[in-house]
């Protein structure tokens, strides 16, 4: 999809992608509560999963995130991006950290690291031609009542070239 000449466009671009295939994901949908849901997208987006960092300012319920940012640098000599990273930002509030599935308890956000490991290591996304490779996995604690873990996956064999360049 062509929005404009910008070379920001291409960050637009990439943050769909990153949504539609978190809600193209039956168990992220099952994660995050919304498998009855009649349209997961509208229910997810910008309430518990958004392509900005986000933690709640107030906290009036006990709940679960999937957020993402992207990171990118342009290289001056040809105009192209170059270093791309996206960071997920998972947490969860302590009240709900336990997850049950099958009769064994798991940390929620653990689960949902291993559903977006399964999604995006080593697969084209993006469509950028380079496959993301999954390169650091930390604890993230926001603030007292959220825990969880930030992921950090690049971009490997970035070849994207001008797309939209001015």
């Amino acid at each position: 999809m062509l929005l404009g000449k910008s070379r920001s466009y291409e960050i637009i671009e990439y943050r769909r992608k990153i949504c539609d295939a978190i809600i193209d994901s039956s168990k992220l949908i099952q994660l995050l509560g919304k498998e009855n849901s009649d349209d997961p997208e509208s229910d997810m987006l910008f309430h518990c999963v958004y392509p900005h960092e986000f933690v709640p300012e107030t906290i009036d319920e006990t709940k679960r995130y999937i957020n993402f940012e992207i990171s990118a640098t342009i290289d001056p000599r040809n105009n192209v991006y170059k270093d791309l990273a996206v960071y997920f930002f998972i947490l969860s509030h302590k009240d709900v950290i336990r997850y049950s599935e099958h009769g064994t308890d798991y940390l929620w956000y653990d689960k949902v690291v291993c559903e977006l490991d399964n999604i995006f290591s080593e697969h084209d996304v993006l469509g950028i031609g380079g496959t993301l490779q999954l390169v650091s996995n930390t604890p993230y604690s926001p603030q007292h009542k959220f825990k969880g873990r930030l992921l950090k996956f690049i971009v490997k064999d970035f070849n994207n070239g001008l797309r939209y360049g001015k």
